[in-house]
């Protein structure tokens, strides 16, 4: 990263709200960087610099800018049916023939949460009136802290649910007076959300499943092949890792791959 107006930028963000951006790719940083530009009405990357001096609200922004992940309810629906129809039922069986109960599940970059939810809809799916025999936990992270707050609340508008069938939309949420979607109970329950930083965070424990689509993309190859042995580590034995459809595992010794199309992946060691 050359620029150096771009750098001090970064380094006065490190300073003021401790945020290290220096490992997402420069492409990702400088278009996030151009909205915030617009948005301000600065000119350059100088005079951005001042009104971020000026303006320390500006700081939550650029950092949503910078961490906003686009996501949507059972987005790529190929890969949540192979997770209903294999991967979790797998992993459900292999707890109850060991006599456990507890299933722990982490979605990494979960922003708004309607990838928990999906996945808690369709645990609800599989087991019916059997899942009260398991304590699971979905483990929902995202650095924004802003996006917590908003999957807390469980609330949706119309557009938002565009992907959830109809049949599990009549069965699982509830729409209100403000013309939202509201996730029932007994699905929001399932999901634990907080703010957790992936790169500098502390360990969560260990996990049966995690699934972490979508972020490695913004980030360099140097911080991508730390990562999966962070995640690696966060793994119990034979666990299960889903990434994006657009991201790969290239460590052979850690992860064998059990499907290169759904981009899933199981601990080896």
């Amino acid at each position: 990263m050359k620029n150096k107006e771009l750098l001090i930028i970064l380094d006065q963000v490190y300073k003021v709200t401790g945020f290290d951006a220096q490992y997402y790719r420069p492409s990702t940083l400088k278009r996030r960087l151009e909205r915030r530009l617009l948005a301000t009405r600065s000119k350059n990357y100088r005079e951005y610099l001042v009104y971020l001096k000026k303006n320390p609200l500006e700081y939550n922004k650029f950092l949503e800018a910078l961490t906003i992940n686009v996501t949507e309810f059972f987005r790529d629906k190929r890969i949540f049916h192979t997770l209903k129809r294999k991967i979790l039922p797998d992993i459900l069986e292999k707890t109850a023939a060991n006599k456990k109960k507890r299933i722990r599940i982490w979605s990494v970059g979960c922003s708004k949460g309607q990838e928990p939810y999906s996945l808690a809809i369709i645990l609800k799916e599989i087991l019916k009136n059997r899942i009260n025999r398991f304590q699971i936990i979905i483990h929902a992270t995202d650095l924004n802290n802003s996006v917590i707050k908003q999957a807390k609340t469980a609330r949706y508008e119309k557009s938002e649910i565009k992907n959830v069938p109809q049949k599990y939309l009549n069965k699982y949420f509830i729409k209100n007076n403000n013309n939202e979607f509201k996730i029932k109970n007994n699905v929001k329950k399932l999901v634990r959300f907080r703010q957790h930083d992936l790169i500098k965070g502390n360990s969560l424990g260990k996990f049966d499943f995690i699934l972490c689509r979508n972020l490695f993309i913004f980030f360099t190859l140097e911080l991508q092949k730390e990562l999966i042995k962070k995640i690696h580590a966060s793994l119990r034995k034979e666990g299960i890792l889903v990434l994006g459809t657009a991201e790969t595992v290239k460590y052979e010794d850690l992860f064998s791959c059990l499907s290169f199309s759904d981009h899933i992946y199981q601990k080896i060691t």
